[in-house]
């Protein structure tokens, strides 16, 4: 009953994760289409120079968009580290759960190229595996915590 639950928390993130994160989507769909339309006209960007962005970032920390992209590329992820040993119980090791997080944020980073919707920036896959290594330590504090069992 536990894995049920938590496979379904896990399939509600990941499409949250894709409307809110991958779409940017506020509500607005033709927010949406007028992101894809311009960012096909113009083309994506693609940065894998690692640290390039978070070093300008950190360089103009009082700026309130690098908080927000900062922050943006981490609050997401930390429930990934989380809920991958929940709902996969063979997950439970930091190295499975930071690969596993590793296949799903870089299949987010191609999907932005793919449908337009953002760039491709190894910094972001940074950060992300960063948040969900964070979310991996909540996992060990509350199973530790609480003592919870593998189940079949």
């Amino acid at each position: 009953m536990f894995k049920t639950i938590w496979k379904s928390i896990f399939t509600i993130y990941i499409l949250m994760l894709l409307i809110f994160v991958v779409f940017k989507f506020n509500g607005d769909v033709y927010s949406v289409i007028d992101t894809i339309r311009t960012n096909k006209d113009r083309g994506v960007g693609v940065n894998l120079i690692p640290f390039s962005t978070i070093g300008a970032y950190i360089s103009d920390i009082n700026d309130s968009v690098s908080i927000i992209n900062i922050l943006g590329n981490i609050i997401p992820f930390i429930p990934m580290g989380f809920i991958i040993p929940m709902a996969f119980p063979s997950q439970r090791n930091v190295f499975k759960t930071i690969i596993s997080s590793l296949l799903l944020i870089f299949s987010i980073e191609i999907l932005q190229i793919i449908f337009y919707v953002g760039s491709f920036d190894i910094d972001d896959i940074i950060l992300n595996l960063l948040s969900c290594f964070i979310g991996f330590m909540l996992f060990i504090t509350y199973k530790n915590t609480f003592k919870v069992v593998s189940y079949k």
